[in-house]
């Protein structure tokens, strides 16, 4: 667990994740590239003086991963990936601080022009939202990770949609990855039981028909049935009562 000293850093991370997808909402639309996108990261991440996590640490090629319709995860900045009307992209960013490690981890995902004017996309997105909220909102001391696992399965299958099985959110502090891991399924009443001060990664991603993956095993991992998907991802604080958003 975070002391005071890390937790605050860990805030102050938190502010600058923020401004990064702050600016990213103002750039993303039909024409932008990937490259742009990921220039403007490292450029915040200079003027803050901080890593951006996934090429520092895990010598990811890129300083964010840009995710596009079929890609579930790890997408890369690739040269010729320019952005079009109706591209459902996410958007996946870590920071890690240079004076104490501590890390934060977030993602977002938009539908390039306007999230509502396609039916199903819009539900995607609001099926993901209504599961990462249910997940932190059982995020709390006394509780175990099956509730965050719970909340969010029965969120994102009343909305007639798939639940990842192969990936996980995790609990995060010196490490991006920590256990326990956050599964977005599970077995009743088991689970690792929830303590005050515990800061975890949730991330809770919805798939529209299927939950197999595929990897290319040049980072992206795609679904394999070609269908579209959806993530958000927050960091948060474990506490007696409301788990505090961090990012």
């Amino acid at each position: 667990m975070l002391n005071k000293e890390e937790l605050n850093m860990m805030r102050q991370n938190a502010k600058v994740h923020k401004k990064v997808f702050d600016e990213i909402k103002k750039i993303v639309k039909n024409g932008t590239t990937a490259i742009e996108v990921n220039d403007l990261c490292s450029k915040i991440a200079r003027e803050h003086n901080v890593l951006c996590g996934f090429k520092w640490v895990y010598d990811f090629p890129d300083n964010i991963c840009i995710s596009v319709n079929d890609v579930v995860v790890h997408g890369r900045a690739r040269k010729w990936l320019i952005f079009k009307d109706w591209d459902l992209v996410t958007f996946d960013f870590w920071i890690k601080d240079k004076e104490k490690g501590i890390n934060t981890d977030a993602a977002f995902s938009i539908i390039v022009w306007w999230d509502d004017k396609n039916p199903i996309w819009a539900k995607i997105i609001e099926a993901n939202k209504n599961a990462l909220y249910a997940g932190i909102k059982a995020a709390k001391a006394g509780n175990t990770t099956w509730d965050i696992w719970y909340a969010i399965q029965n969120e994102i299958e009343k909305a007639w949609f798939k639940v990842v099985k192969d990936l996980t959110g995790h609990a995060i502090w010196k490490k991006l990855h920590e256990k326990p891991y956050i599964y977005n399924y599970g077995t009743p009443w088991s689970g690792t039981k929830l303590k005050a001060g515990m800061t975890l990664a949730i991330e809770p991603i919805v798939w529209q028909t299927s939950w197999e993956i595929e990897d290319d095993w040049d980072w992206e991992i795609y679904i394999k049935d070609g269908s579209l998907w959806c993530q958000y991802e927050h960091t948060i604080l474990v506490t007696d009562w409301e788990a505090e958003i961090i990012i």
